[in-house]
């Protein structure tokens, strides 16, 4: 009996050591079925359709075109493509009548959804995933209205934090769109905070998790290029990471997008992530809560879960990074007009 039990004991530990080499860097396998659910539920829950903003609008669209499930020609897309068409109308129509939407009158004078320069980047992004030129969008140059560099002191404060020079950065870089690239660059590596981090206060003692790890995105070609300066934000940026909580899902999501832009050698850390945010799917609606179990289901948080995850998923299979779009679909399936 001693015997059996010790020939049971070297076949258990000889499974273990069979696992698969790469097992340790990757997370539970139900994150690759909950991608889909959250992707599905995106459809299901703008069952209208996307329309333009921050929220059930571009990120909804891009999560789902880098995913693979979307195609520019999509009847869904129809009320997106339509309530763009509307904005832009009505931003002509104040450019025309002598309004700047760089420095506008008032932060109402332009319409809420399309006034900032993240709103014009965001806009583009989308575009972007599904193959469409965002510099030729019915005629109209989209990134007209942020690629050149404009310094902090004569900014409208609708576009005076990092985020919108960090999007800058990753919308121009979806399609080498032209733009002040170094200039943009130059704005956010200055104003990296002592402890690494970046904010959207002025206040340095403000920082921010989710804008630290969307800086550190916009960084990651850079990075990636070898660029001594960049690498030494990026890690500058991880180190205070490393030390934070991250309490919800749209600061984990970020920190996936983040990981998986740098490369391989931050497998190990990008899985740990993919598992923390694991933790706030709700597997019977498909979404994703906020915060804690007694959350409801959050359209935020799911977009940017399913965005989250389809990073990771591009990323073990080894396809391009979530922003670097230049894999997406052929622009010429692009039936839409203005």
């Amino acid at each position: 009996m001693r015997r059996l039990f010790s020939i049971v004991m070297v076949l258990v530990l000889l499974a273990g050591l069979a696992v698969p080499a790469n097992a340790a860097t990757r997370p539970q396998a139900s994150w690759d079925a909950a991608a889909d659910r959250a992707l599905e539920r995106l459809r299901t829950e703008l069952d209208a359709g996307p329309v333009v903003g921050s929220v059930g609008g571009e990120w909804a669209v891009v999560a789902l075109a880098r995913a693979g499930k979307l195609e520019s020609d999509d009847p869904w897309l129809n009320s997106w493509f339509a309530d763009l068409d509307r904005l832009l109308a009505q931003v002509d129509a104040l450019t025309a009548a002598g309004n700047n939407i760089q420095r506008p009158r008032s932060a109402g004078t332009f319409p809420s959804e399309l006034r900032r320069w993240t709103d014009f980047q965001r806009v583009t992004i989308a575009l972007s995933s599904l193959g469409l030129d965002a510099s030729n969008h019915g005629g109209r140059d989209l990134t007209a209205v942020y690629r050149s560099f404009v310094p902090p002191a004569s900014r409208h404060g609708l576009n005076a934090a990092i985020n919108a020079d960090a999007f800058a950065l990753i919308a121009l870089d979806t399609r080498a769109y032209d733009g002040d690239r170094d200039r943009f660059l130059v704005r956010i590596l200055e104003t990296q905070r002592a402890n690494g981090s970046w904010g959207l206060s002025t206040n340095p003692d403000a920082s921010d998790i989710s804008i630290t790890a969307m800086t550190v995105q916009a960084l990651a070609p850079y990075y990636a290029a070898g660029d001594r300066r960049v690498i030494r934000a990026v890690h500058r940026a991880l180190g205070w990471l490393d030390t934070q909580t991250f309490a919800d899902t749209e600061s984990t999501a970020q920190m996936i997008v983040a990981l998986t832009a740098l490369g391989s050698d931050y497998a190990e850390e990008a899985a740990r992530y993919v598992s923390r945010l694991m933790t706030r799917f709700d597997a019977r609606t498909g979404g994703f809560r906020r915060t804690g179990s007694a959350d409801p289901v959050d359209l935020m948080a799911t977009e940017q879960a399913a965005y989250a995850l389809v990073a990771y998923r591009r990323f073990i299979n080894g396809m391009n990074t979530l922003y670097d779009m230049s894999d997406a679909g052929d622009a010429e399936v692009y039936s839409h007009s203005t």
